[in-house]
Order: structure tokens, then sequence, then C-alpha cells
């Protein structure tokens, strides 16, 4: 029978044990109190997760989050701040000056302005609006290879792990061949060392998908580690152009760079002899003429070698295609032997995975032609780093 203990306490001790229940009492509230906020974090957080993200998503969150476009816009108000300061100092109410020996007008102003002032800022004003245009051109460039590259990241690393599934396959039937006497080790050594490549390269791909989902999720502004499902159904679109020339002329006549060198012209025209000597200028606006002019011309024959080689990759693309469906007929065939005994195990993955790899390609000549026909169009934004 167990003995009975009896505690008696005197009466200092129980102010001691009172004060230690209170301590044990408050330590457990301070605890409960910082395990419901780290709940409520992490709560918070799932709920702020991105699972899915369509291009037009990012688009818009990468317009938002763009600390560059920001400082785009404020260089506008700026400019137009010094615009108008420029105009209210000059007094600058504009009239047309003939200029003496040639058949050239130019837009003078009324007040003293030695350095062309209005002009220069009025400008900076509009150069700076064109370059904010330009920018975000380039945000929404970004955000489509960004998300592209992760699409086509994918279809790489799927097309690798059938491969390396295929691999490992053809290795253990090697060896068996071996084991039985109807193969030799060489052999078994070379499917080892295909196998170990193909992991070596499936590290490469899943390293570069994780940089890929890193770069996307900064230029959009999603937190750290984000990787949300891309929403995308690529589907391959023909350039359509009826007439070349034409619509050469129209990207030419929209480019910034394009209105850049005439604006240039535009500038030296208004401050003709103000800043130096007619005969000095006139030598100036002739080089801004023809700098401008070599804009064109190089920007035009950009255009034509960017737009044959889009018909290039339209054919790329049909030959991708065919090679899908020969690919699905070879698979199909590949179950149809197997069922009957008539083909291995070994046959219908390395069937599936010629699949496979035939639908990554076509996929990045989709991606590809996509991206060259939007360069086409816009090569200020599409072409850029």
């Amino acid at each position: 029978m167990p003995k009975l203990f009896i505690v008696r306490l005197r009466s200092g001790d129980y102010g001691i044990f009172a004060r230690a229940k209170g301590i044990a009492l408050a330590l457990s509230i301070i605890l409960s109190i910082v395990f419901m906020l780290g709940y409520a974090d992490v709560a918070l957080a799932d709920e702020n997760q991105v699972t899915t993200l369509s291009l037009d998503e990012a688009v818009e969150l990468a317009l938002q989050n763009s600390k560059a476009l920001q400082q785009a816009e404020n260089n506008i108000d700026k400019a137009k701040i010094e615009r108008d300061d420029a105009w209210d100092t000059y007094n600058a109410v504009l009239f047309s000056t003939h200029i003496p020996g040639t058949d050239m007008y130019v837009s003078l102003p009324t007040g003293a302005d030695p350095q062309g002032l209005v002009f220069k800022t009025d400008l900076a004003w509009k150069t700076a609006q064109k370059d904010c245009d330009t920018l975000k051109e380039q945000i929404m460039a970004d955000v489509h290879k960004s998300y592209f590259n992760i699409l086509q990241l994918q279809a790489q690393l799927e097309a690798v792990k059938q491969s390396l599934a295929s691999k490992e396959r053809d290795w253990q039937d090697t060896k068996a061949r071996w084991r039985a006497g109807m193969d030799v080790i060489f052999n078994v050594n070379q499917k080892r060392a295909a196998i170990v490549a193909e992991k070596a390269n499936q590290v490469k791909v899943e390293d570069a998908l994780q940089k890929g989902y890193a770069d996307l999720a900064q230029l959009v502004g999603l937190p750290e580690g984000s990787s949300p499902e891309l929403s995308l159904d690529v589907a391959f679109q023909p350039v359509k152009v009826d007439n070349l020339d034409q619509a050469i002329d129209q990207i030419i006549d929209s480019s910034p760079d394009i209105w850049k060198a005439e604006q240039a012209v535009e500038l030296q025209e208004d401050t003709y002899a103000m800043l130096n000597s007619a005969d000095v200028d006139r030598y100036n606006l002739r080089n801004a003429r023809i700098s401008a002019d070599m804009a064109k011309d190089g920007l035009r024959k950009g255009l034509l070698g960017a737009y044959y080689s889009i018909l290039d990759l339209e054919s790329a693309y049909e030959a991708a295609r065919e090679g899908v469906e020969i690919a699905q007929e070879a698979l199909r065939i590949a179950h149809l032997k197997y069922e009957v005994g008539m083909a291995t195990k070994g046959e219908v993955l390395a069937a599936e995975a010629a699949l496979t790899g035939a639908k990554q390609q076509l996929l990045g000549l989709t991606i590809q032609h996509e991206l060259a026909v939007k360069a086409f169009w816009q090569p200020w934004a599409w072409q850029n780093p």
C-alpha cells in the first residue's frame, strides 16, 4: 500500500508559491499571444500567396510595382515645370521668322532667350512623355519574356524527366542482357553514363526554372520564393502583313528613336544661329537631317531582316508540328505492339520521351515566333537587352 506524504507549508512559503504560480500564468498568457500572432502572420502570408498568375495580371502588377516607371512619371512633371518656368521667364509668344538666304522659316520667342531654353525645355517635356510610354512598352515586353521563359523551362523539365525515365529503363534492359550473356559491359557503362549526364541536365533545368520564377517575382513584385501556376495557353499565330513597305513605314513613324532624331532636326531649326553662327549651324542642321535619315534607313533594314526571319520561323514551326504528329503516331504504334508482346516497356518509354521532346520543340518555336512578331512591330521595346 503506497504511503501518503503530507507537506506542510509555512506562512512565507505560501507567498512564494503564489508568486511562482502567477509568473507561470503570465508566461502561459504571453506564449499564447505569441503563438496566435505567429499563426496570424502565417495565415496572412498564405492569403497573400499568389497561386495562379495570368500574363495580363503579371503585366499589370509589373506596371504597378515599377520604380523606374514612377521615376519616369516624375520626370514628366518635373520637365513640365521647367518648361512652364522657361516660357514665363522669356515671355514666349512664338512667331515665324524667315532665315535670310534660305527658304526656311523658324519660330522664335519674342522675349530674350539666347540659349533657346523655350525650345529645349519644350522638347525635354515631350521627350519625357515619350520615354515614359516607351518604358511601359519595355516593361510589358520584359514580363512577356520572363513569363514565356518559365513556360519553356517547364516544358524542358518535363522532357528531361521523360528522357531520364527512358534512359533508366534502357540501362536496366541492357544490364539484364549483359547478365544473360547477350551484351557487353561497355554498353552497360555507357547507358549508366547517359543517366548521370541526364540527371545533371535535370538539375541544371530545375535551377534555371527556379531562377526564372525568382526573376518574374521580382519583376511583378511578388514575395520571394513565389512560384505561381502560369495560366497561359500559347497559340501560334502567323504574321499578317498585307503590304510590307507600308507596314515598315508605319513602324518607322511610330518609333520613338526616329521621333527623337526628327525632333533633333526641329530643335536645330528652332535654335538656328542662336548659340552658334549661321555658318556653323548650317552644317549642324545638315548633319541632324543626315542622322535622322540614317536612323530610318537602319531601322528599315533591320525590319526587313526581322520579317523574313519570322517567315523562316513559321516554316520551322510547320516542320515541328509535323514532327509532333509523327511522334504521336509512333507512340500509338508502340503501345499497340507492347499490348501484343511485340515491343518492350523501354520502347514505349522511348516513344513517350520522343513525343514530349517534339512537343517541347514546338512550344519553343511557338514562343520564339510570338516574341519575334512583337519585336517586329515594336523593336524599340522588344529588342532591348
